[in-house]
């Protein structure tokens, strides 16, 4: 039996036209004579849209025929399934593995019926369109049903001829097969490890040398061992990912425009695979924001979000879900970056506001980096209650292991916000936790050292004058650091270096930067 909570959760995914095409004509294929399963279907969507909690009081206080509210439990449960059927009708035109899978089914069933012609022309139909867009594992059952019914229909010399030809087909098959396997089971294997680290980057050499094992394989050295359109991507994607991990920027800003150019050259292979085609601009706005190509990047980000606009007919809630984190995190990074008050202020309120549609919706992983980057831009104005608010939802998560090096940043953002407030009760609740934080993490790399080194310090700091020579320090421990190969990654991710400067110098942080960034873009003198 399905949870009250699944069938809810699955009703509130639904968009206005799937659930008009489901009380039109998907309940036309079912004995609904009272209009039970209707009403049902209403009550529950009208939650939906008011609530994030489902109400079985609400429910049962409605006014049902006969004696459906005692068996509630089992009509709950039939209707699940009735909605799954109406949603794969609605889209069998707009998922292209749908159709293809609806004509072998189709092209079995008149085969039962002995209808072997019509059957072969279905599975010609079906086997076009599977191979126009790489659904390779139906391409090998549709052949196997091929070859059963011509083995019946063709004469002993006919079928030998074409019977190794259907073989050779399927053992093709097979073999792009495996090599699309192969790319996903790399592609993996970087995933897993980037997500380890949080801030995706490597940290020290022995890091180093586990991600350049995986690099040495065979099949990233070049696109001519992709053999299928899906291998092609994954090629372009770890490649774009292997460039980003070690600071070459432009070469990976050229592989993941190759891989953005793939699908936008490719636009009947988006189909049931929009959602590769968002990550590629993904990866393309992230290329674009390291090798400082703002102009370029402000361009992906606004064809990222104009996704659903432009593709309103496959474009899917999880689809929206992830396009809304994605551009709102590198509208806060690049606006963060270049130092655009107005914009980051602006940023900030547009990505608030969207929370409240998508918040629940993103993963665990990507909701850190998103609190996070909300953390720091609001730091970054000055704004340390908003800042402490964000820390505080990522605390909140409770323990995992996902994104630790954004979650050990934001420990020491927290603490820094609660100084620059004056909370000193909160303060010391605060040193200890990031200090524990830190202290307790598998591995504790030269940045994180220092600042726990000066962390436990503080603890005994009496005075104005102590503190500001430790912030001098501090300043100048992390400094000697700020070019070491690995450790440059944690820089990138949280620099304490210009706050520190901004209490020697006794000014704003934003002051600081926006006085850094006239200094840099000023022409020098000859």
């Amino acid at each position: 039996m399905k949870s009250s909570d699944e069938i809810f959760r699955l009703i509130k995914t639904m968009n206005r036209k799937e659930k008009l095409f489901f009380r039109k004509k998907a309940l036309a294929f079912y004995t609904d004579e009272d209009g039970n399963y209707r009403k049902l279907f209403d009550d529950i969507s009208i939650q939906a849209e008011e609530s994030d909690e489902y109400d079985e009081k609400r429910i049962k206080e409605g006014e049902y025929s006969g004696k459906f509210m005692k068996n509630l439990s089992v009509h709950k449960n039939y209707l699940y399934s009735m909605i799954l059927e109406s949603l794969e009708l609605y889209n069998r035109d707009s998922k292209h593995t749908v159709t293809v899978r609806n004509l072998l089914s189709q092209a079995e069933l008149l085969y039962d019926k002995m209808l072997y012609d019509q059957s072969l022309k279905l599975i010609q139909r079906a086997k076009k369109l599977a191979k126009e867009k790489n659904i390779v594992h139906l391409r090998y059952e549709l052949i196997n049903l091929e070859r059963t019914i011509l083995k019946y229909t063709l004469s002993t010399k006919d079928y030998e001829n074409c019977c190794e030809e259907l073989f050779d087909e399927q053992y093709g098959i097979i073999d792009q097969n495996k090599n699309q396997l192969d790319y996903y089971r790399l592609n993996e294997q970087v995933g897993l490890f980037l997500r380890a680290y949080g801030a995706g980057r490597t940290r020290d050499e022995e890091q180093q040398k586990k991600f350049d094992e995986i690099f040495s394989n065979p099949l990233l050295k070049s696109i001519d061992n992709a053999k299928s359109f899906m291998s092609k991507y994954i090629f372009y994607n770890l490649n774009l990912q292997y460039h980003l991990t070690n600071a070459n920027y432009e070469r990976a800003y050229e592989f993941a425009k190759a891989g953005t150019e793939l699908w936008e050259n490719n636009p009947g292979m988006l189909t049931g695979k929009l959602d590769n085609y968002i990550f590629s601009l993904n990866n393309l706005n992230n290329a674009q924001d390291r090798a400082k190509r703002y102009e370029e990047q402000k361009l992906t980000i606004e064809k990222l979000k104009s996704i659903p606009a432009r593709y309103p007919e496959i474009v899917t809630e999880a689809n929206k879900t992830f396009i809304f984190y994605s551009s709102s995190v590198s509208l806060l990074a690049v606006s963060i970056t270049v130092i655009d008050q107005i914009k980051l202020r602006s940023v900030i309120k547009e990505t608030t506001e969207g929370m409240n549609e998508y918040e629940e919706k993103v993963t665990t992983y990507q909701r850190i980096i998103l609190y996070y980057f909300l953390s720091i831009a609001n730091f970054v104005i000055g704004d340390y209650e908003k800042c402490i608010y964000w820390n505080s939802r990522i605390f909140n998560i409770g323990k995992t292991d996902l994104s630790e090096d954004y979650q050990c940043y934001a420990r020491i953002i927290q603490l820094i916000s609660y100084y620059e407030l004056g909370y000193i009760d909160a303060m010391e609740y605060a040193l200890r936790s990031a200090y524990h934080f830190i202290s307790k993490r598998k591995r504790i790399y030269k940045y994180e050292n220092i600042i726990q080194q000066y962390l436990r310090k503080s603890f005994r700091v009496k005075n104005d004058g102590e503190l500001y020579r430790m912030f001098d320090d501090m300043m100048f421990d992390l400094g000697a650091i700020a070019e070491d190969e690995y450790e440059k990654n944690a820089f990138d991710a949280f620099d304490l270096r210009p706050w520190l400067e901004s209490k020697i110098k006794g000014v704003s942080l934003i002051d600081l930067l926006i006085s850094k960034q006239k200094s840099e873009s000023s022409p020098k003198r000859k």
